[in-house]
């Protein structure tokens, strides 16, 4: 319910709230599904250096569905998977080799 209530925020409009939910490892999977849930909207916005900072903050099981594309994708600064297609398609295809 709440993401259909919920529209589109800047990433440093979500800034302090990433920061501190960062600082609260129960937050932590729902922070990634967050994440993750962005980078595929169409108006995701992640900033190149940012999100993959807290990201890597996050205390996640390493079998965490999409973690390593995620983590792919933003190391590569890519802000959203609509702007750049093929760079989740190539970080599927490459966690699963």
């Amino acid at each position: 319910m709440h993401r259909a209530c919920s529209g589109p925020a800047p990433w440093h409009v979500k800034q302090k709230a990433y920061d501190t939910a960062v600082r609260l490892p129960s937050l932590h999977v729902p922070l990634f599904k967050g994440l993750l849930a962005g980078y595929h909207d169409v108006y995701g916005d992640r900033e190149p250096t940012a999100a993959p900072a807290v990201l890597a903050r996050l205390q996640l099981p390493a079998d965490t569905p999409h973690l390593p594309e995620l983590r792919s994708v933003l190391a590569e600064g890519r802000r959203n998977h609509y702007l750049s297609p093929q760079t989740w398609h190539d970080a599927v295809r490459a966690s699963t080799d």
